[in-house]
């Protein structure tokens, strides 16, 4: 199974905690730089084969597409068209996709993007709310009210879309433990099939690092037990610590990551991990515009104790854990052993997990393995 993310950087608005490689007011760059993914793609080819078809790489064919950003329902339709057209003729090929997810957000999407999408083969679709409270919207500088986000969650209903993810976000600032509980409400009363959650963080450069908002990982901490536990209660398996889902509808393009499987990234800033090499393209836009071949950063060549490593806090993530190698082992087991004596984690025959009530301190359990 191998992963292919499309990375669309272009936003209306500049929210005010993203710290993301996103750039607002520039829609007129957009045509250009799906021109240039498609160039990018191209570095991939040979012999006028599919990027899929190139097994050199370490691909061996797609089985999942993310298509995130950024906002990338700020495309016009004639740009999502063109965009899933050549996905299709360049890049895809006959690969036949388990999974197609669009990221949207309730501002920019319209009853016509959403049959253009649907048409396109995407099956998933996640929504970013953040909070049902319309005041925490604006301290977010989100662009949009609650609802506009309920009319935009109907509308892709009503276009034919079965696997709904709803992003939420918690311990924002002014936002009580009252507030969460409602927006987790809200949340779970419209019954999407997933659910992702994640903590504020308050990162230098934002807005809100400027307007002094500072995190409060205890008041994190009580909203994260909240939520598992209202969660859980409606029906949502967590299987990743910031992830719920239905039944059997876990994302299979995340699992691929916290599985160390093969993945390209395309588009400015995209990452891509193949042959045990990691990198990403250039964050930089006017850069990834004009440069062919894309410009590379960071790139790492993972391999024997790193490798492993990784590969241990990435399957920790994962509520079921992982299971113990040889390699994990010999390279790791007096560091096991620490983390199993603390009470931060658990052994069931050869596989470890976090346990279930230490999950909020998972950045605790990979230090020791960094």
């Amino acid at each position: 199974m191998s992963g292919l993310y499309i990375h669309i950087p272009f936003c209306r608005s500049k929210c005010a905690y993203c710290d993301f490689t996103s750039y607002a007011g520039k829609e007129e760059l957009i045509d250009a730089y799906l021109d240039a993914i498609r160039k990018e793609a191209h570095t991939y080819t040979s012999g006028g084969q599919h990027v899929s078809q190139c097994r050199s790489d370490g691909l061996g064919g797609f089985s999942t597409l993310y298509v995130g950003g950024g906002t990338p329902s700020l495309l016009t339709v004639a740009q999502l068209k063109n965009l899933f057209s050549f996905l299709k003729q360049d890049i895809i090929g006959q690969d036949i996709l388990e999974e197609t997810t669009f990221e949207a957000n309730c501002e920019s999407l319209s009853e016509e993007k959403l049959a253009v999408l649907k048409n396109s083969g995407v099956n998933r679709l996640s929504l970013g709310l953040q909070s049902a409270e319309d005041r925490l919207l604006r301290r977010l500088g989100r662009p949009a009210d609650f609802k506009h986000f309920l009319w935009a969650f109907e509308a892709a209903r009503k276009a034919g879309f079965e696997n709904i993810n709803i992003d939420l976000m918690n311990a924002l600032p002014g936002q009580s433990v009252n507030d969460f509980a409602q927006s987790l409400e809200e949340t779970i009363k419209l019954a999407p099939e997933h659910v992702s959650l994640y903590a504020l963080e308050v990162h230098k450069g934002t807005d809100l690092f400027r307007q002094g908002a500072r995190e409060n990982p205890d008041i994190a901490a009580d909203m994260y037990e909240l939520a598992v536990d209202r969660l859980s209660r409606a029906g949502y398996a967590r299987y990743e610590i910031s992830n719920f889902a239905k039944p059997g509808l876990e994302s299979r393009h995340n699992l691929n990551y916290w599985d160390q499987g093969a993945y390209l990234g395309l588009g400015c800033a995209a990452a891509s991990y193949l042959d045990g090499t990691r990198w990403n393209n250039t964050h930089n836009l006017d850069m990834y515009l004009k440069t062919a071949p894309v410009l590379r950063e960071n790139e790492e060549k993972l391999a024997g104790r790193a490798k492993t490593a990784e590969r241990i806090m990435l399957g920790l993530r994962k509520t079921r854990g992982i299971e113990l190698d040889d390699d994990i082992i010999i390279e790791f087991n007096g560091k096991i052993d620490r983390l199993l004596g603390l009470g931060l984690i658990e052994k069931t025959g050869r596989a470890i997990k976090i346990k279930s009530g230490k999950l909020y301190l998972s950045n605790a359990v990979f230090r020791e393995f960094i």
